[in-house]
């Protein structure tokens, strides 16, 4: 039987092959696609005519497609559905890919062809995107270490290879500290909790072969735990584990490494840190930026955290406890508050948010704003529990949208966008991108459909803007399409889009009660709509707390003891002792399962501010379906990818760039 992987996708939708793809596949496809771009790549290398785009860029460009192909489809497998045959792969290959790829860019004949082809205005027959593929090729070779010497190459080649495996092992240990844990539970121990989450308890038990309820280290049942839970030891309990989580298995370790690899990096490249290596790239240029960013936001978030604690303390106090609000206190009582305030609680709430009804109001938004909608069909993915999309743009085919929504035991925490294939252009022709969504739902019972909290519903929201990108990108190279921009530009889409899971038209439209089928009451909608930034502080202080530690790490010289480190350092800059960071360090899969975020997670705020100015445009046409407004929103930033820097794309969009103040306000710090 020839390898379904090597093989030329053949279905009409071009979807692949998963039904008969299987684990002992990927090792022989996966050697055999480096062996043939190592050929693809020598060809070049050979060729004596003048390089130029055609016949140089191009078919450098199109020597990598099957192996990026191949590599899409398992590293989306790893992280859905890891097993210990997967994990066993993932450990032999990772070396050889990385090789692989540092070789690549290393190749000195290979570098000199593409460099000997100018760019810019000294060429005036190569397009603007042509331009732009040879600019971001040679910045590519520059900053892999093309022009470092023989030995130091070998350095460059160890040093990316050990971080790669170190990411692996980050993300394994958490795993695998996630799924030893699950504690089960008495009836006394669910007193307080609503309706959804005894169901989803008493669902997890029942699939452990248990009666009664049970807990384990999924988000989606941890968070409404510790809201509603009015058992203090356990919310201690179960906070405590969930973020110790990688400890246990050995992440301390794996940091320390990490950190003092990615310096070691740095320095080699000619860089002062890590940040200065990473941020070179960004919108943001270099880490004394991003620190003067995060501080402007930092100070109004603990003015407003300390404000909030006086009052949380108050709730405290009445329960007859003594002492200091913590960590396992504050979710409890800061939802006590809210129903207090605005007269609704999460299981009120849940009960109107549906997945299949949240997925109709993504699709109904995406026609108003661009004339795109999905149409389910019945396509079977690399699980049972996917849903498959066709995606229309003016009732055109323009891709394939995979939904993978629901937890389960080897599946990486978390929720995610990512690609089967990106969008392109084979000779003027469109290639349709295969686009994945990944979140971690709670899996409804039978005939129960898959109600949703406020916060997972913009999840949901948010990974589709990714989508957005990704599905109305328009250009020629794969290499700039859809999310290829820089990191502090990337979440602009995602958390733009937010926006409408809020608007009032769809809270009405798309929300129901999943037994009654009555739509959400105008006093409640109206109270949803007002608590949007109930809170606040506190999210804005756990996110902060990550992201100044991600830039400290990186743009310092290097700790012996990140963990300690952690603790002390945030204990200097004032983070109350009732407040997590977000991610703990021995959990920051952000940063530390791989170099995505590394030095980069202040992107989520960054892109924030942007998002909100962008907003801004389509409230101030009075219609937040205004199309001229998404006409250009599409045409400036959705369509472009990488094509341009991002700030003269959001320029484009919006003639300037926004101001950090728009934060304070929207967050209302």
């Amino acid at each position: 039987m020839i390898n379904p992987l090597l093989k030329e996708l053949s279905n009409n939708f071009k979807i692949p092959p998963f039904d008969i793809i299987k684990n002992s596949h990927f090792k022989e496809a996966v050697i055999f696609s480096i062996s043939k771009q190592n050929s693809a790549i020598e060809k070049i290398c050979s060729i004596r005519n003048k390089p130029t785009f055609k016949n140089t860029i191009i078919p450098f460009l199109n020597s990598g497609n099957k192996l990026t192909e191949i590599l899409s489809i398992f590293y989306s497998l790893c992280a859905t559905s890891l097993t210990k045959e997967r994990e066993n792969i993932r450990k032999e290959l990772l070396p050889k890919i990385s090789d692989h790829f540092s070789n690549i860019y290393q190749n000195k004949k290979l570098f000199d062809r593409i460099n000997k082809i100018p760019e810019c205005k000294t060429n005036t027959k190569l397009n603007i995107e042509q331009n732009r593929v040879l600019y971001l090729l040679k910045r590519n070779f520059l900053r892999s270490g093309i022009d470092l010497k023989t030995e130091d190459k070998a350095k460059y080649k160890k040093i990316i290879k050990e971080l790669g495996i170190l990411g692996v092992n980050f993300s394994q240990n958490i795993i695998k500290d996630e799924k030893n844990w699950i504690h089960f539970l008495d009836k006394k121990d669910i007193s307080g909790l609503p309706k959804f989450l005894k169901n989803d308890l008493k669902f997890l038990a029942r699939a452990n072969g248990k009666k009664g309820y049970a807990i384990n280290l999924t988000e989606a049942l941890l968070l409404p735990f510790l809201k509603f839970s009015d058992n203090r030891k356990l919310r201690k309990k179960v906070l405590k584990s969930w973020k110790s989580r990688g400890l246990q298995s050995g992440n301390s370790i794996i940091i320390r490494k990490t950190i003092l690899l990615r310096q070691k990096l740095a320095l080699l490249l000619g860089y002062k840190s890590f940040s200065h290596y990473r941020l070179e790239t960004e919108m943001a240029k270099g880490p004394e930026n991003v620190q003067n960013f995060l501080q402007s936001i930092w100070g109004p978030a603990r003015r407003k955290v300390k404000k909030d604690t006086i009052q949380l303390n108050k709730l405290f106090k009445s329960d007859g406890y003594s002492g200091k609000l913590k960590p396992w206190d504050w979710r409890y009582y800061a939802e006590k508050k809210r129903e207090k305030k605005f007269k609704f609680n999460e299981d009120d709430v849940k009960s109107y948010f549906q997945l299949d009804n949240l997925i109709d109001a993504i699709s109904y938004s995406c026609n108003r704003l661009f004339n795109l909608k999905l149409k389910k069909v019945e396509m079977s993915a690399y699980h049972e529990d996917c849903k498959v999309f066709e995606v229309l743009k003016d009732n055109k085919r323009i891709g394939l949208f995979i939904g993978d929504y629901y937890a389960r035991e080897g599946k990486r925490s978390g929720a995610w966008c990512s690609t089967f294939r990106n969008q392109s252009k084979v000779n003027g022709k469109r290639l349709n991108p295969i686009v994945l969504n990944v979140c971690n739902f709670s899996k409804p019972q039978e005939g129960m459909p898959c109600l949703l909290t406020f916060d997972e519903a913009k999840t949901l929201f948010h990974e589709f803007g990714h989508a957005l990108h990704q599905l109305l990108s328009n250009v020629n190279f794969e290499m700039l399409s859809g999310t290829s921009v820089s990191r502090d530009f990337v979440e602009l889409p995602s958390q733009w889009f937010e926006h409408w899971l809020e608007s009032e038209e769809i809270l009405k439209k798309f929300t129901c009660h999943y037994e009654t089928k009555n739509n959400i009451p105008s006093k409640l909608l109206k109270n949803v709509i007002l608590s949007r930034t109930f809170n606040s502080g506190f999210d804005t202080t756990e996110y902060l707390a990550s992201a100044i530690m991600d830039i400290k790490l990186h743009s310092e010289k290097t700790n012996s003891n990140p963990i300690k480190l952690e603790k002390t350092y945030l204990d200097k800059i004032g983070l109350t002792k009732a407040i997590y960071p977000r991610h703990n360090l021995a959990q920051f899969q952000h940063i530390f399962s791989g170099g995505g975020y590394a030095s980069a997670y202040y992107s989520y705020m960054w892109s924030e501010m942007m998002d909100e100015d962008a907003y801004s445009a389509f409230v101030e046409t009075g219609n937040i379906f205004d199309k001229v407004t998404a006409k250009s929103f599409e045409k400036n930033i959705l369509s472009k990818g990488g094509l341009k820097e991002p700030e003269i794309l959001y320029k484009a969009f919006r003639k300037k760039l926004p101001d950090p103040k728009i934060l304070i306000k929207s967050r209302n710090l």
